[in-house]
């Protein structure tokens, strides 16, 4: 699936309006309008503003650049999962898995262990972090951001480029009274994140950018961080997630990324509460 957006000659110039208009309302939003936890339905009424704007952001400049029936048929064609993507599905989903459950394994045999959410609370631990981030970056972060940034400095450099800008959006949840963030070590978080959004780069392209896959590595990331099971300040836990991050993107990047070339755009074409992103 080849999409050709029509952002002229200046993809990084949407690139950069793009992260001009999400920091400064995530900054503003999260550190000046701090969230009321006297319910689950007051909490996701501060909290999901904060994790859809980078969809609604995308799809007005989209809007802006190629009229709104363009931009309608991009946004069909990023939620479309191509023929022959089954294994970029699978790849998404069992790597954030199996990196996350060692981290929990490591850090409860170091004595970092905490409870695991009830089997009873599963469900709506799940339903949460699919309406939160999960779905609600995607389109903006994967979908928008990271073709635009490709066509100036090619997959590679743009899926460093991009996680690292991700990983810089989070900061304020560290510095966010209610979240568990301001528990987690901020040295160890933020380069797993950058290096979990390089990963995510590599599944968008490989699927021919689709998002579907992001949502799905998101998912997977988040729901086996939500389980529980390591104390959040652990460490041992975000040291072995860091590794394993570190690894996957470096691995990606350097070896298994091969001739895979971004194919989201057209080369000539202008254009929860308990998980850390």
């Amino acid at each position: 699936m080849v999409i050709v957006t029509k952002a002229g000659s200046r993809p990084l110039r949407s690139a950069a309006i793009f992260l001009a208009v999400l920091y400064t309302f995530t900054f503003g939003w999260m550190l000046g309008n701090p969230p009321r936890l006297n319910s689950l339905v007051s909490f996701l009424a501060w909290f999901l503003p904060v994790v859809w704007m980078p969809t609604i952001v995308a799809i007005v400049l989209m809007a802006i650049e190629r009229g709104s029936a363009d931009a309608l048929r991009e946004i069909r064609q990023r939620l479309t999962l191509p023929s022959g993507a089954a294994r970029w599905l699978a790849i998404a989903v069992v790597v954030p898995m199996a990196i996350q459950l060692a981290a929990i394994a490591a850090a409860r045999a170091a004595g970092d262990a905490a409870p695991f959410v009830a089997a009873g609370g599963v469900p709506q631990m799940i339903g949460i972090q699919m309406i939160t981030g999960a779905i609600g970056e995607e389109i903006g972060w994967r979908g928008f951001l990271l073709p635009r940034l490709g066509q100036r400095l090619g997959a590679k450099r743009a899926a460093w480029a991009m996680g690292v800008a991700w990983s810089l959006w989070h900061v304020p949840a560290f510095f966010t009274p209610g979240l568990p963030h301001q528990f987690m070590p901020m040295w160890l978080v933020l380069p797993a994140i950058a290096c979990f959004g390089v990963f995510m780069a590599f599944v968008f392209n490989g699927a021919g950018g689709s998002v579907l896959v992001t949502m799905a590595a998101h998912l997977s990331l988040n729901v086996f961080s939500g389980i529980g099971g390591s104390e959040f300040s652990s460490l041992v836990f975000w040291g072995v997630v860091v590794a394993g991050m570190a690894g996957t993107a470096i691995l990606a990047t350097s070896y298994a990324w091969g001739d895979l070339r971004d194919r989201s755009v057209d080369g000539d074409g202008s254009p929860t509460f308990s998980s850390p992103c």
